[in-house]
């Protein structure tokens, strides 16, 4: 009985430390395309007017 939980016991060991490895090296993937293609905010039509009311202010 003994020599089963301790099997069952290195399976579920394995199956944990495989999931986080999974997510290491997800989590290197993700920072890789970030680096990769990084985000950049994009001035819509409506942001471009605001600025615009923004300077003739003069604030």
């Amino acid at each position: 009985m003994t020599e089963t939980i301790d099997k069952a016991l290195e399976i579920a060991g394995i199956g944990i430390v495989g999931v986080f490895v999974f997510m290491i090296l997800f989590y290197l993937m993700i920072l890789g395309l970030d680096k990769l293609f990084p985000y950049k905010e994009e001035i819509t039509i409506e942001d471009s007017f605001m600025e615009e009311d923004y300077n003739e202010e003069g604030e």
